[in-house]
Order: structure tokens, then C-alpha cells, then sequence
């Protein structure tokens, strides 16, 4: 159902998504059915404004979850290991992208994964023009590169399982960081939000690289951390990523 809501906002038909058409369409029926233009009177009526509402609470829910279902799993034990800068990772990635001032949540856009030698994160993806039903079309402004970047200071908790989009599953990670929202207007000040990114990997080992390089910063400190000031490391850290992952 994430996909079918994904599909319907996303594309453009005649100058509106096809979910606002639905909406208007079931609005439509409602009121014809209670001038008595169409059979069934009240009856229509009621189910047509049902749906109407169901359709707006189904899309609302899908929107929070960034149209992905994310069924947590067991986290695997990994090594945490620094990403080499030139490695680029193949993902499908889900969550909350912007460039040039823009912003935008996207669902399974296909991209890869980085880390720079500065130890910031970045998704990389690349958005492509789609169809929905044969004449939907998505919106140019949303066409090209678009990018999620967020460092390990920002990381606020990390989950493993598989990601679903419409018929597609596959393993990965769910991020959890916090992102600085610019400020829109008197009544939404610039804050700092907690988003959601989730990366989906067509090979387990790429998904496992991506766990390791997350959960190493963290390690990094709390083996700093068990150091003498001799140096002498006083207990080797062990399960750090528990702390990320409850």
C-alpha cells in the first residue's frame, strides 16, 4: 500500500497528483449521491465520504513511515570498521533529501552510500521521471541528484531488518539523526528534527559494510573513553552498538 500512495502523490495529472483527484472524485459522488442523481442516496453518500477519509488517514500513515515498511530484525554482530572514502555503496534509499535549498522525502530511489574522510554520511541518489498509470507524471522539480547528509554526532539510533517497498524486500538499516530544519515562517522557527533514512541493499554484505562504518565512531569514543592516561586501554569496548540500537 506505501507504494500505491507514493505512486498517487507523487504523479501529476492535469495539474494535480492523482491522490487529489481520487479525493475530489469521492467528494464528487458524495454529493451527487445526496441530490439524488446517483442510486443508493445516503447510503452512497456514506461510504463515498468513508473512503474519503480512509484515503486521507492510509496516506498520512504511509507519509510517517516514508511509504517503506521496515520490519526490524535481529542486529547482527559486526566488527565496526571505518568505509574506505573511495568505496561508494549500492543502495535504495528512502527518507528525506535535499539540494540547493530544496527539500523533499522520496521512497526507494536508487543511489549509493558514502563516507568522507571528514566521517560525514552521505546518500546519494539520483531521481528519476516516472509514470503512474500510463499518464501520471512526476514533477520536474523533482527530477536529478538529490542528497541526505548527517554526521555521527547527529545519529540517534540505529535499527536492522528488511525493507519493504510495494513487492520489493530487501535487507538493511533504518537511521535515525536529526536534521536542521530552516526556518518557514513565524509560526516554525529553524529547529532540529529527528528524520528517518533508510537504506535498502540488493547485497547483505553491502548493508553489513554499512552497519560497521555507522556503529565505528561510536566505538572510536568508547574505546577512547576506557583509556588510561597512559594510553593503555583499561577495558576493550565490547556490544557499543547496543547503545545505538537498544
Amino acid at each position: 500500500m506505501g507504494r500505491l500512495f507514493y505512486g498517487m502523490a507523487r504523479h501529476k495529472f492535469a495539474g494535480q497528483d492523482f491522490l487529489r483527484w481520487l479525493q475530489f472524485d469521492l467528494l464528487l459522488i458524495s454529493g451527487a449521491a445526496l441530490l439524488g442523481w446517483l442510486p443508493g442516496g445516503w447510503f452512497t453518500a456514506e461510504v463515498s465520504l468513508l473512503l474519503f477519509v480512509g484515503l486521507i488517514a492510509g496516506y498520512l500513515y504511509w507519509q510517517t513511515k516514508d511509504f517503506v515498511d521496515f520490519l526490524p530484525g535481529e542486529m547482527p554482530l559486526v566488527t565496526p570498521a571505518i568505509l574506505p572514502s573511495s568505496a561508494k555503496l549500492s543502495v535504495w534509499a528512502s527518507g528525506y533529501f535535499g539540494v540547493e535549498n530544496r527539500h523533499q522525502h522520496f521512497a526507494w530511489l536508487q543511489g549509493f552510500f558514502r563516507t568522507f574522510p571528514s566521517r560525514e554520511h552521505a546518500v546519494i541518489c539520483l531521481s528519476q521521471p516516472t509514470s503512474f498509470l500510463g499518464v501520471g507524471r512526476s514533477a520536474k522539480n523533482q527530477h536529478g541528484m538529490w542528497y541526505c547528509f548527517f554526521k555521527p554526532d547527529a545519529i540517534v539510533e540505529i535499527g536492522w531488518g528488511e525493507i519493504r517497498f510495494g513487492r520489493e524486500s530487501l535487507p538493511g538499516l533504518r537511521v535515525a539523526h536529526t536534521v536542521r530544519m530552516p526556518r518557514r515562517n513565524w509560526f516554525q522557527p529553524e529547529q532540529d528534527m529527528r528524520k528517518f533514512t533508510y537504506l535498502a541493499c540488493t547485497k547483505s554484505e553491502d548493508a553489513l559494510a554499512i552497519l560497521a562504518d555507522l556503529l565505528y565512531d561510536p566505538y572510536a569514543a568508547e574505546a577512547a573513553s576506557k583509556r588510561s592516561p597512559n594510553g593503555v586501554a583499561k577495558k576493550h569496548p565490547q556490544d557499543t552498538w547496543r547503545t545505538l540500537t537498544g
